[in-house]
């Protein structure tokens, strides 16, 4: 995973609301990310997992967007 890869899923699920263990695993693979300069195959497959799931799940909600009109009495 390159930089640009890895700040926009930090910046996207920074949008989202995620567990406490989804936050300190992004926090964590970020800082290993800085550190090291790389993530390991398994951080890679876990953060793309979060992401997919959390963008699967607003996708889902956002078709379920109720509306509502009013209509004006004359």
């Amino acid at each position: 995973m390159n930089k640009e890869r890895l700040r926009s899923i930090v910046t996207a699920l920074g949008c989202c609301e995620l567990t406490y263990l989804e936050k300190q695993f992004v926090g964590r693979a970020k800082e290993y990310f800085e550190d090291n300069g790389t993530l390991t195959e398994q951080q890679e497959s876990i953060l793309e997992g979060i992401y997919r799931e959390k963008f699967k799940w607003m996708k889902k909600s956002a078709g379920r967007v109720v509306t509502y009109s009013t209509k004006s009495s004359a």
